[in-house]
């Protein structure tokens, strides 16, 4: 396997393992509370975003992880509270 291919997963199984995460912890909020706590949701996501980029001590970077599950967590809560919207 060479090493084009290999950074390419790299990056696709980072972005895939953000996604899985706000979606499981979306039906998580959304099975155990009665309205869905977006504020906490957010928060949760942010929370470990920070704790990642600290963690990896990279400066001016953001690593697709990051970048994904800021994007998903900002999805998921516009999915989750669209009927809270109209």
């Amino acid at each position: 396997m060479s090493d084009h291919i290999r950074s390419e997963l790299s990056l696709f199984t980072e972005y895939l393992v953000s996604l899985l995460f706000t979606a499981c912890l979306a039906v998580f909020l959304t099975k155990f509370t009665n309205s869905f706590p977006w504020l906490s949701f957010i928060g949760i996501s942010i929370g470990l975003a920070l704790m990642i980029s600290c963690w990896e001590q990279k400066k001016n970077q953001w690593s697709l992880f990051i970048t994904g599950l800021l994007l998903n967590t900002a999805v998921w809560s516009i999915v989750l509270n669209w009927s809270s919207f109209f």
